[in-house]
């Protein structure tokens, strides 16, 4: 995991503070974030440190930002310079383009586009008569070339790493939090959770409630202490374009939207960046996904359009105990 940059803190915009439960809550990266720290007296300097780690991600990651540095590298025709930030992101999706054999594809941002999603998604219509003009035929993920200070995306393709990017976040404010401050602490970037805790910190943990949409209620919770749950989902970020419906998860096999049997699914890992690998290709695997997540022992929960559950056999999901609780769902 790369580590945050130096950087002065900054207060994040419409935050709200809950020092009897040490926990903040705002808006960033066109999402919701939860934070809880175990120490209250560090809430507010946790919050600031984390507004900006985010900041920093989306001015180097964000696909939407004109002036972000994926922006630029998406456009360019050559190789460009790109921050320490940027350069871990990248790896981090290329890397899990190999773990999976490209089932999940940081080079899917043309047909997203091509889709409609070529702005936050609060601003995507929900539904658009224009037809679709998918890409047929693109370089891979294998051609992307970065370096410890470039990175060059193929012409023709478009980075994006939102299969990764909240994950990577998640991970990174965690991290960012508890070296600078060294108290135990969750956060969740839309559903993309991580928990770190110092090594004394052995009666810290926090219960995170998985959801299939933010605002639903949850269907099962997990009890975290330290690692990463991540909740990919087709039950929001949904849109209609020429009387297809898409979802944010594209199946980069058939380049368009994953049509499997699951509605959520909810890992935990090592990592919020492994958790969230998990899930992407498990959503698009489909049917194939039980038999590949059990290869790799991962603790997941797949939730099916009809409502039947299936678990792996590593997966520790329950209702528990109250503990702090943190927020997990299908928001990315």
């Amino acid at each position: 995991m790369t580590s945050a940059p130096t950087m002065s803190p900054a207060r994040a915009s419409g935050v709200r503070l809950d020092h009897a439960t040490g926990t903040a809550r705002w808006r960033a990266l066109g999402t919701y974030v939860h934070l809880g720290v175990a120490d209250p007296a560090v809430l507010a300097a946790a919050t600031d440190l984390a507004a900006a780690v985010l900041g920093e991600v989306d001015v180097a990651c964000s696909r939407f930002r004109a002036d972000s540095e994926l922006t630029r590298a998406n456009l360019a025709a050559g190789p460009v310079p790109a921050s320490p930030l940027l350069v871990g992101a990248v790896r981090v999706a290329l890397e899990a383009a190999e773990q999976t054999d490209g089932v999940v594809d940081p080079t899917l941002g043309d047909v997203l586009v091509a889709a409609g999603y070529s702005r936050t998604f609060e601003e995507v219509p929900a539904s658009d008569p224009s037809p679709v003009a998918l890409p047929r035929r693109r370089p891979g993920w294998r051609d992307v070339v970065v370096t410890d200070d470039a990175l060059e995306v193929p012409r023709g393709v478009a980075l994006d790493l939102g299969a990764t990017g909240k994950a990577y976040a998640a991970d990174l404010v965690a991290l960012s939090v508890l070296e600078a401050l060294g108290t135990a602490v969750v956060v969740s970037v839309g559903g993309d959770v991580r928990a770190v805790r110092p090594p004394d910190a052995a009666h810290t943990r926090w219960t995170v409630g998985v959801a299939h949409t933010p605002d639903a209620e949850p269907v099962a919770h997990v009890l975290l202490t330290d690692g990463g749950l991540a909740t990919s989902s087709v039950a929001a970020r949904r849109w209609t374009r020429a009387g297809r419906r898409w979802t944010h998860l594209v199946d980069p096999r058939t380049l368009g939207p994953v049509a499997g049997p699951w509605r959520t699914v909810c890992a935990t890992g090592t990592t919020c960046v492994a958790a969230n690998v998990a899930t992407t290709a498990a959503m698009v695997l489909g049917v194939d996904a039980p038999a590949w997540l059990e290869a790799r022992g991962a603790a997941a929960l797949l939730l099916a359009h009809d409502g039947v559950a299936h678990a792996t056999a590593t997966w520790r999901g329950d209702t528990v105990g109250r503990a702090t609780d943190a927020e997990g769902g299908g928001a990315r």
